[in-house]
């Protein structure tokens, strides 16, 4: 059986359905959504690390005195 092509394309950075070739969102929707989402990793990422940091300054301080 021979491999169907399919037309050239790339798919929605955001929702993943399939879109025409050289484009990054299937809508300006899931454009905006897509930015929400990456602003909301970006400041949970930033809380972890800074989590993180807060409790090694901790601890070193806690095993100095």
């Amino acid at each position: 059986m021979a491999a169907v092509k399919l037309p050239e394309h790339s798919h929605c950075a955001n929702c993943g359905d399939p879109i025409p070739f050289g484009t990054d969102y299937c809508s300006e929707k899931c454009m905006q959504e897509h930015a929400v989402k990456k602003r909301r990793t970006t400041i949970r990422d930033f809380a972890f690390y800074a989590t993180i940091a807060v409790a090694l300054c901790l601890l070193a301080y806690a095993c100095i005195f």
